[in-house]
């Protein structure tokens, strides 16, 4: 993987595919600054997101990533106790198992970028390789 590839989350796909989102057009505008760059989530952030989107921006996000827009990752298993050590590590700031499993992609992929509206969380999480996420969109 490249260095300018790009783990996704829950809150820029949820801006991207809905209009009436208060994020939708930075998201737009930022989705056009990473042409060409690779985007990743989980399959977890498909499911968060499949809950906050409306049917028809649900099937627009599935067809984008049907036609290679978006790389699906699986989690592994086998990291679940590891996982759950990491949810409670962080269980005073909600972490919750789509972020999580967007922060265990990140070292398995190495890719270190990330689309999200959550400042908060994706600030302070470090890796279980001790590596901090860089946030491209909405800075302070």
């Amino acid at each position: 993987m490249k260095s300018t590839d790009t783990l996704v989350d829950t809150g820029f796909l949820v801006a991207l595919f809905n209009d009436a989102d208060s994020h939708h057009a930075g998201a737009v505008g930022m989705l056009r600054e990473l042409a060409g760059r690779r985007l990743y989530t989980v399959w977890e952030v498909l499911t968060e997101a499949g809950h906050l989107l409306d049917n028809t921006g649900w099937l627009n996000l599935l067809r984008w990533a049907a036609a290679g827009r978006l790389t699906v990752l699986t989690s592994d298993p086998a990291d679940l106790t590891e996982i759950a050590d990491f949810t409670e590590r962080y269980a005073d700031g909600g972490a919750d198992l789509a972020d999580v499993a967007l922060v265990f992609a990140a070292d398995r992929t190495g890719v270190y970028n990330v689309l999200t509206v959550d400042r908060k969380d994706f600030d302070r999480y470090r890796s279980p390789l001790g590596k901090r996420l860089k946030r491209l969109w909405l800075k302070d």
